[in-house]
């Protein structure tokens, strides 16, 4: 017998709790709350459908409204495993003449809504070329609010049985900006929306068109005055900012392409970038499952701490389930730990967590941090729940900086965009 069980607690922060669940003990029920004016709704968001799959949300807290988001854009990849590039004789298709089916799970902690439908999609180049769809996609996406939290949380099945074809999801905001914020391994860059060097690329020499489809490690943001969208990802690393006005995010969930390399692209001229060989299993048929985070906010990501949010929505609360027996016998541990602990606290916003481990020649805790912020600079401080007898500033190798010896168990200041690691002897 299997339960689904949601529980509301408070974790200590980089620490832990036990809970315990009695069997046929009678607890508090708590009933699922359900609007009869929304599909979702909880204190910042309210969502509503529409007939052609996609939704509309309103941020209660700033009034701003998203229109018609999460339809699906599909059109040739005429590209390689380098590039992509559109066919010759593109023929884009959208996810707005579906006819979906809507399935809403309201829980006690989170509500779900389940849009399911089909799409019909050229098999190859050559049906896209003659305007024919004997292809399929198959779709699922699952977007799921819980009662008391800033994200909307996104996870989406394909099923795919076509070739030569990119598949994105598309993400209206009503933002007028030139530039997006994407983040990095240890920070955060600012690009354009568009690049005006595409008005005459090939006049100028370049080999390859410069198309504004940006990568990002987990996040990309876009904001106008004091409020943005971020967007967030776990593994879908390719997007660009499209439409009318440059206000969409345009997030890439499949790129199907035959060849390793493939000669004379329409935005790569000239030889091929690689060996010219078929890659079938790069068609990519089949199920694919996806998932990704929508989060507003308001100030600046920095002050908002999205870089922080992100993270967090990436490594959320791992749970162990401890059976009353044991697979195996194991000698009792001399070790006794508490019902919960917590090892250390810091600062929700400004400086990020990167790593936190065990010295590799030493019993240390070796602590990175590093500041997000392009721009600005911040204090980090840190907070250990046991005493700390030396604090040393290190390298990423984990052997002491040079120029620096011994210091106070605080981090210090950042400048931005700067990472550092210390090296933390607890009493």
């Amino acid at each position: 017998m299997e339960f689904d069980i949601q529980i509301q607690q408070i974790i200590p922060s980089m620490g832990y709790r036990t809970l315990y669940i009695e069997p046929n003990a009678a607890g508090n029920v708590v009933s699922p709350t359900v609007s009869s004016d929304a599909l979702l709704e909880n204190a910042f968001w309210q969502i509503t459908a529409n007939d052609d799959g996609t939704l509309n949300l309103r941020d209660k807290d700033s009034g701003v409204r998203y229109q018609r988001i999460l339809a699906l854009e599909e059109g040739s990849d005429d590209g390689d495993e380098y590039d992509y590039s559109p066919a010759r004789e593109e023929w884009l298709l959208t996810s707005t003449t579906a006819k979906p089916e809507y399935e809403v799970i309201h829980d006690a902690w989170q509500s779900r809504v389940v849009i399911r439908y089909a799409l019909a999609v050229p098999a190859n180049l050559a049906e896209r070329s003659a305007r024919q769809r004997n292809g399929t996609l198959g779709v699922e996406i699952a977007v799921t609010l819980s009662h008391n939290s800033r994200r909307i949380d996104v996870e989406v099945a394909l099923d795919n049985q076509a070739d030569d074809h990119r598949v994105r999801v598309l993400i209206p905001t009503p933002f007028t900006t030139d530039v997006v914020l994407a983040d990095t391994q240890f920070g955060a860059v600012t690009r354009p929306v568009q690049d005006s060097a595409m008005e005459n690329w090939q006049e100028e020499g370049w080999k390859e068109a410069p198309v504004p489809v940006w990568n990002m490690l987990n996040y990309a943001a876009l904001q106008e005055e004091r409020n943005g969208l971020a967007l967030f990802t776990e593994g879908l690393r390719e997007f660009e900012v499209i439409g009318e006005g440059k206000k969409t995010f345009a997030l890439t969930l499949l790129r199907g392409v035959g060849l390793l390399g493939k000669e004379d692209l329409l935005l790569r001229p000239g030889r091929p970038s690689g060996i010219k060989m078929a890659v079938p299993d790069s068609q990519m048929r089949g199920m694919l499952r996806s998932r990704f985070s929508l989060f507003s906010y308001s100030g600046t990501p920095f002050s908002a701490g999205v870089a922080q949010q992100a993270k967090a929505w990436l490594t959320p609360v791992q749970c162990y389930n401890k059976i009353p027996w044991d697979a195996m016998k194991l000698n009792k541990a001399d070790v006794c730990v508490p019902e919960h602990y917590s090892l250390l606290t810091m600062s929700p916003v400004g400086c990020l967590l990167s790593a936190l481990k065990k010295a590799e020649d030493r019993d240390d805790v070796i602590l990175r941090l590093y500041n997000p912020s392009e721009t600005t600079s911040c204090d980090a401080t840190v907070a250990f729940s046991r005493a700390v007898s030396a604090c040393t500033e290190t390298m990423m190798d984990e052997q002491a900086c040079p120029a620096k010896g011994e210091g106070a168990s605080g981090a210090g200041l950042f400048l931005p965009g700067q990472s550092r690691t210390f090296s933390y002897t607890l009493v």
